[in-house]
This record gives C-alpha cells, structure tokens and sequence, in this order.
C-alpha cells in the first residue's frame, strides 16, 4: 500500500533523473560519468526510503551538481530545466518535487554562468535575460510552496549572478552586423573586419557558416 502511495513520486523522480543524464551525456564522459551514473543508481535504488525517512532532496541537487560538472553549457541545463519543469506532476508530493528540482537547475545555472568567459556583450545580456526568467518563475513557485528560506536564497544567488554578469558585460564588445557587396573568405573578412587573420574562426562561429571560404553578405562580428 506504502508503495502504490508513493508511485507518482517516485514516477517522477525517474523522469527527472533519466533528464539529468539524457541532457549530461554522461556515457561518453569517463570518471565524472560515471561518478553521475553511480549516483543517479543510489538514487533510483534509495528513493522509496528517502520519500518516507527524509533526505531525497540533498541526494537530488547532488545529481544536478555532478551532471554540471559533465561540462554542461548554459543552455544545455537551461533545456534541461525546461524538460524537468514540463513533466506532468501527478499529486501533490510530486509538484513539490518538481518544484525543487526547478529550482536545483536554476543554481547550476548560476554555477556555469559563473564559470563562463563571455566574447560579447550581446551574449551576456541573453544569457542574464533568461537567468532572471528562469530564476523569477522559481522564486513563485518556492514562495507558493512556502519555503521562506530557500526563496531568500534564490533571490540572494539571483542578485549576485545578475550583478556579476552586469560588470563583466561592461568591458565586451557588442556584435554588429556587416555587409559585404561579395562574398570573401572568413580569413579575408577577418583581415578587413579587424585588421587580424587569426579571428577568421572567431566570425565563422558567430555566424554558423556552411565553408569558411565563402561567408555570407550578411552577418554579425564583434565590434572591436
């Protein structure tokens, strides 16, 4: 009976956790995979204890904390929160599971922005755009779900994210959009772009060109 009480939650912390590894690609990546693998199995073997003694939510952010140390980019655990957020809790317990796991993914987020070197300003600033969005609809959920303690951290790590984010933008260059009358190479236009060859892969990532010997008439460089 115990068991059939407990299947929504426990539904859902395997969608959850099958999410972590699906978007940490954990197969491919040695020691720190598998040092997830491990605990992402402690954790499906453990679960129907620690529903009723206590104590699933720390070993959940610890699977959130190894899948970003994967390597995991901004927008990978962005898609992830995404995903976690859109399953279908199927009771109560399960939504404040949901809830929770939201918010874990919000603070990888912060932990990668922190570890991130930005080129531009543009990129900080739709980086800082869905950080605060992401962060918003956490701290509604947490104050809806009464945690007063764990709203006032997520206001306190959304602060200091956002507030990081805003000094290091200052001194980056903005992207620009440029327009060629023919097509030259990503070397040629880096050469007339910003008077330095080297930086043709740097224009070639920006604009997500097919070869880099015959950019586009249009596109977008940095402006310095």
């Amino acid at each position: 009976m115990s068991l059939r009480r407990d299947q929504a939650a426990l539904d859902l912390i395997g969608a959850i956790l099958d999410a972590i590894l699906a978007f940490s690609g954990a197969d491919d990546l040695g020691t720190v995979g598998a040092d997830l693998e491990a605990a992402v199995g402690d954790l499906r073997a453990s679960a129907p204890r620690l529903l009723r003694h206590g104590g699933l939510h720390a070993q959940l952010l610890t699977c959130f904390d190894l899948a970003r140390q994967t390597g995991m980019t901004f927008d990978t655990v962005e898609r992830l929160r995404k995903t976690v957020a859109s399953l279908g809790p199927a009771d109560a317990r399960s939504i404040v599971l949901q809830t929770y796991s939201v918010a874990f993914c919000c603070i990888q987020e912060a932990a990668v922005v922190a570890d991130t070197a930005f080129t531009s300003r543009d990129e900080v600033d739709r980086v800082t755009g869905l950080l605060a969005a992401a962060f918003s609809a956490s701290q509604d959920a947490m104050a809806t779900n009464g945690d007063a303690a764990t709203y006032r951290a997520l206001v306190s790590l959304r602060a200091a994210a956002v507030r990081d984010l805003t000094d290091r933008a200052r001194p980056l260059p903005q992207l620009v959009t440029y327009v060629e009358a023919v097509s030259f190479s990503s070397l040629v236009l880096a050469q007339r772009r910003y008077g330095d060859a080297s930086r043709a892969d740097e224009i070639v990532a920006e604009n997500e060109v097919v070869h880099p010997l015959f950019m586009p008439l249009t596109g977008r460089v940095l402006s310095a």
